[in-house]
């Protein structure tokens, strides 16, 4: 099993994360095991939630409800600043593709 790390940004210097078992039949998790509110960025919802995951290798990491990647959690926690830099990047990437027809 691997969670799903989903954070969301709720103003300019607030975030929030919740951690999530994955579903079974690939659609979004249903509730979430653990809830995080008010952290001051994403860098610092990562390096959190790693703190928390440290009995998983890998999360599947979601920003905003779009899936930008999987990740090992040992590099959330001793790289959060370049992960998370990593991880906004592919999410405007993704806002950027056309859908597709």
């Amino acid at each position: 099993m691997q969670p799903v790390l989903e954070i969301r940004k709720l103003d300019e210097s607030s975030y929030t994360y919740t951690v999530c078992a994955p579903s079974s039949d690939g659609a979004p998790p249903s509730h979430a095991c653990y809830i995080d509110l008010g952290l001051t960025s994403f860098a610092a919802c990562l390096h959190d939630a790693a703190q928390a995951l440290t009995y998983f290798h890998k999360v599947c990491i979601h920003y905003e409800g779009i899936c930008v990647g999987e990740h090992a959690v040992t590099r959330l926690e001793n790289q959060s600043e370049a992960v998370a830099r990593e991880l906004i990047a592919r999410y405007e990437r993704e806002l950027e593709v056309p859908p597709m027809a």
